[in-house]
């Protein structure tokens, strides 16, 4: 979860990300001058797309909603983002090799792919929205958490259609993406301090009753 606030902070705190329109020459710069950056961008975003996916499927396994239907709704969703936080990795990963190897050309293409996928995520469902109907009957999380997942993902899907044509709206997405990733750590670390006191529960229960 860290790996991508980290991811979508990096244009601002690890190196100066080129402009939407920036022209080969400009991109041929940058990537040259920040390569390792570049790379680390992309594994950034798979890895912490990919441990993001696997606590959220974690609690949908520990929620025992694999058999209820916002349970497949939100595995689903996992799955999307995952291929959609790949394939935009593989793009960052394309404009570094295309440098390397003197295409310039086409790591302009691969950069201004990686543009689209950031559209793609405004038509992609949102992880927090099904999680959230996931987590609503069970006592694993409290209940403020299910409620504040559920006003991320109202709020990540309402801006969804809004941001294929305004492009400012793009700031707010990553903003709504960062807010959930801050979920998910304190979904993570409240989950981490409930089992030991459960389990210590039951051990306190089995000494009264022996």
């Amino acid at each position: 979860m860290a790996c991508l606030i980290l991811y979508f902070a990096a244009p601002f705190v690890l190196f100066p990300f080129p402009a939407a329109n920036a022209t080969s020459a400009q991109l041929l710069a940058s990537v040259s001058q920040y390569q390792t950056y570049y790379l680390l961008a992309a594994w950034l975003q798979g890895t912490g797309s990919l441990l993001t996916v696997v606590f959220i499927l974690g609690l949908v396994y520990l929620a025992k909603a694999w058999t209820r239907f916002s349970g497949w709704i939100t595995m689903l969703a996992a799955v999307i983002v995952v291929s959609l936080s790949l394939s935009e990795g593989n793009y960052f990963l394309d404009a570094v090799q295309a440098i390397s190897n003197g295409h310039p050309d086409a790591a302009l293409t691969s950069f201004d792919l990686s543009f689209v996928f950031l559209h793609s995520f405004f038509i992609a469902p949102s992880l927090l929205l099904p999680l959230a109907f996931v987590l609503r009957p069970s006592s694993l999380l409290p209940k403020y958490l299910w409620k504040w997942a559920l006003g991320i993902g109202i709020i990540f899907e309402s801006i969804g259609l809004p941001g294929l044509f305004i492009s400012q709206i793009s700031l707010v997405v990553i903003v709504v993406l960062i807010v959930q990733e801050i979920w998910i750590i304190t979904a993570a670390a409240t989950l981490a301090l409930r089992v030991p006191q459960e389990h210590s529960q039951v051990f306190s229960k089995m000494e009264k009753a022996n």
